[in-house]
């Protein structure tokens, strides 16, 4: 029995169930694409009279462009929907994004397109803060929520707002893949998100109720949004997707994972922006699920098989574990982004997975040696709880500056 208390012996067990948990983990993961994949398919989603149709308010807050800005906005333009409104917020009127939206006010005359103007905060969270002063010109019945480096296909809305025809569902979120414009840090994050990400969400659905939102895409009842304050309840929040959807769980409400997949095209730049928005990914994910993101680590099943295989010293039995770890993991996650998310991954870029991970698992490791993120050029504290408070000197106040909608453009072209 003293046998099996010596450290040699422990250290080995921890190792070994880190392998097996984590190969576990990729087969669940491809389980639970196959099947929520399959799902979606086999019920299919018929063509509706448009007349059924809610009428849809999306928001869109901006800041600065990021890369192919006016493709990715003129998508959400295209819409093969009905009756929809667009609303583009910026805080202020130098935002060189302003000049993109008029574009867009140009090319698409027939769309509802407004824009916000708006400077005032109510928060540390600024893009809230973007979204509240969005909010007071919203006309329509849903309301949709995307980020702006979202692309998406002209049958989105029409798929998107389906399960809230069920008056149990209070939300509607939406897996994503990304598009790498080129660039490792780009790719390293483009296989973050179409290989770690996804599965973990997908195999979160097979064991628990989601109580969470992902701030790609979040659709929901104008009725709901207000049940639970709108947005300022969660000016102060990191998380604000992930408190927004947790919120509506609250009520009793059921959050819905839609069968779209929207692309998010990426642009990282360079490795420490690439650190710094891995390590705030990281330390929200701590923050907001504790006990979930300590787990988390028996599902790094490079970094089990890599140190089993340095602490045996390469012996043959650990160099076919990992080879065995190596192979499902990389196999899977390519299925996965290839076949299911329609985000091809080639051969070269599949074996670097392995690489990848073992990034992932020192910035696992690094955000326990903090708690401050980077966001949009700004420091923050993350307090206990999720809301943060400023790290970096304070901005100067801004000035509100007039907004603009479709009403006051019609009017002053009637003038």
């Amino acid at each position: 029995m003293d046998d099996l208390l010596t450290p040699g012996f422990l250290i080995q067990l921890i190792l070994a169930l880190g392998v097996v948990t984590s190969l576990l983990f990729y087969l669940v993961g491809y389980y639970g694409a196959w099947h929520f994949f399959a799902e979606a398919q086999r019920t299919g989603q018929p063509r509706r009279d448009d007349a059924s149709l809610p009428t849809v308010t999306i928001l869109k807050p901006l800041k600065g462009l990021d890369v192919d800005l006016y493709e990715n906005l003129s998508t959400f333009c295209r819409q093969d929907y009905p009756t929809f409104q667009i609303i583009f917020g910026v805080a202020d009127a130098n935002d060189p994004a302003v000049q993109v939206v008029r574009q867009l006010q140009a090319h698409y005359p027939s769309v509802r397109i407004d824009l916000i103007v708006d400077g005032r905060i109510y928060g540390t969270n600024y893009k809230v803060s973007n979204l509240h002063n969005m909010y007071r010109v919203a006309k329509y019945d849903v309301v949709v929520i995307a980020d702006s480096d979202i692309r998406v296909r002209s049958d989105y809305l029409r798929r998107l707002v389906t399960p809230l025809d069920d008056p149990q569902v209070g939300l509607v979120t939406t897996l994503y893949r990304a598009v790498n414009t080129g660039g490792l840090p780009t790719l390293v994050e483009s296989l973050f998100i179409n290989t770690d990400f996804s599965p973990m969400v997908l195999v979160a659905r097979i064991v628990e109720k989601p109580t969470y939102a992902f701030g790609a895409t979040m659709a929901l009842r104008r009725s709901t949004l207000d049940a639970i304050g709108g947005f300022l309840p969660l000016a102060n929040y990191l998380a604000d997707d992930y408190h927004l959807g947790h919120r509506v769980a609250e009520r009793g409400y059921r959050l819905a994972l839609s069968d779209v997949v929207v692309e998010t095209v990426l642009a990282v730049g360079g490795w420490r922006r690439l650190f710094d928005h891995q390590l705030r990914w990281a330390r929200t994910y701590r923050n907001c699920r504790p006990g979930g993101y300590f787990a988390s680590l028996l599902t790094h099943g490079t970094l089990w098989a890599t140190l089993n295989l340095l602490y045996n010293h390469c012996s043959p039995l650990a160099c076919l574990a990992a080879a065995a770890v190596y192979a499902v993991r990389i196999s899977v996650a390519r299925t996965i982004a290839t076949r299911y998310l329609q985000a091809p991954l080639r051969w070269s870029e599949a074996f670097m997975v392995p690489l990848k991970d073992l990034f992932v698992s020192c910035v696992w490791a690094l955000c326990f040696a903090g708690d401050t993120v980077h966001w949009s050029g700004h420091e923050f504290r993350v307090l206990r709880g999720g809301q943060m408070v400023r790290v970096s000197p304070p901005t100067p106040v801004a000035v509100v500056a007039p907004y603009r909608t479709s009403d006051e453009r019609d009017q002053a072209a009637s003038i």
